[in-house]
């Protein structure tokens, strides 16, 4: 049996967390991917003049924007704005992290809405069997939709869905619904994670654009270590004067926690030695990368606050305060000044200052 080892702690007067971030439960984040979807399937059945809105017409060789009409010589100006967009996002992962993956990525917001479709009809068909047909049905549904949407931004949306049925629809215009639809379904509803570890390549080279200053999600592991589940009342460590633990006491314990099939297994705690952390794995059972943050920073993290809201609900729960998981940089985690000027920072931001001048410069 195991026996318990002391903490080593920080030097009386006992060190204080890094300050939280003011955090409200992220009930918006829902709503969010709800108004982003809702857009979605919308922008297509807008009209501008009589004509669709946004319509990007291959076969006549005129992209619809909103009453911008660009024809094939006006190319260069789509790609000059792709090429502001790509500085922009270089700009925003730089400052703000992972945001549009956590966000904006349509692969996030169709896992989103599938994992939602699935776990509602698990809750509502208790027989297993008709809740898988049940779910497959409806996100085939949804999956079809989404392809018709999407070609309608290429294709008249009310060709697409305003003939009789069977749908008259050209050969090519079959093809991209059938082919969106089955990536949709494929992507959102089985692959999910491995889209953004394996294919997607802005995961790949995102890391490249962030720094100490950009944000990314952490685990307090001083205030958290070492994890356990443990009677309630009895506080949290600050408020029952334990402290936190000294870095290198904190990343050992995390580290043996992750890693227990090569660490051996952890010591045994008293209760009010124990960490804030109550070793619930909330963090983990909702993570739509299923990844641990506790085991540290990890690449494939999507930043999405996912483990941030789980784990903030558990700790309210324990009357233990919020922020033991929490979207900051690891400067803000060290206690060191946040900086500004700093090159990436500068890079990108001249970078898109630059593009812009040019364009306008066009434009004039």
């Amino acid at each position: 049996m195991s026996k318990r080892v002391p903490l080593h702690l920080v030097d009386t007067p006992p060190a204080t967390s890094p300050p939280a971030q003011p955090h409200t439960p992220l009930r918006w984040r829902p709503l969010l991917s709800a108004l982003l979807l809702a857009g979605f399937y919308a922008l297509p059945w807008l009209r501008w003049d009589g004509r669709q809105a946004l319509l990007f017409d291959l076969s006549a060789r005129r992209f619809d924007l909103f009453g911008w009409t660009l024809w094939p010589q006006d190319v260069g100006l789509l790609l000059g704005l792709a090429a502001v967009l790509g500085a922009a996002l270089v700009l925003v992962t730089n400052l703000a992290g992972r945001v549009w993956c956590g966000y904006g990525c349509p692969q996030t917001l169709w896992s989103r809405l599938f994992r939602w479709i699935e776990q509602g009809i698990a809750r509502r068909v208790p027989a297993a069997g008709a809740a898988r047909a049940i779910k497959h049905l409806a996100w085939m549904l949804v999956a079809a939709w989404t392809g018709i949407t999407f070609v309608g931004f290429f294709s008249p949306i009310h060709g697409l869905v305003g003939t009789s049925w069977p749908p008259l629809w050209s050969g090519w215009e079959t093809f991209w619904i059938v082919f969106y639809a089955a990536a949709t379904w494929g992507n959102a509803g089985f692959l999910r994670e491995h889209v953004c570890r394996e294919l997607c390549p802005y995961a790949r080279i995102h890391g490249m654009f962030c720094d100490s200053d950009t944000p990314r999600m952490h685990y307090h592991a001083r205030r958290g270590e070492p994890r356990g589940a443990r009677v309630p009342g009895l506080g949290g460590v600050e408020a029952r004067g334990r402290g936190l633990l000294d870095p290198t006491s904190a990343r050992d314990y995390a580290f043996r926690a992750a890693h227990e099939d090569i660490a051996g297994p952890m010591p045994r705690f008293s209760a009010d030695r124990l960490g804030d952390c109550l070793d619930c794995g909330a963090c983990v059972s909702v993570c739509p990368m299923a990844l641990d943050v506790r085991a540290g920073p990890h690449a494939d993290c999507i930043g999405c606050g996912d483990c941030q809201d789980a784990c903030d609900a558990r700790m309210r729960a324990a009357q233990f305060p919020i922020g033991l998981i929490r979207y900051t940089s690891t400067a803000a985690m060290q206690q060191r000044p946040a900086r500004w000027l700093r090159p990436r920072t500068l890079a990108a931001a001249g970078t898109l200052l630059a593009l812009l001048g040019i364009g306008l410069h066009h434009v004039s």
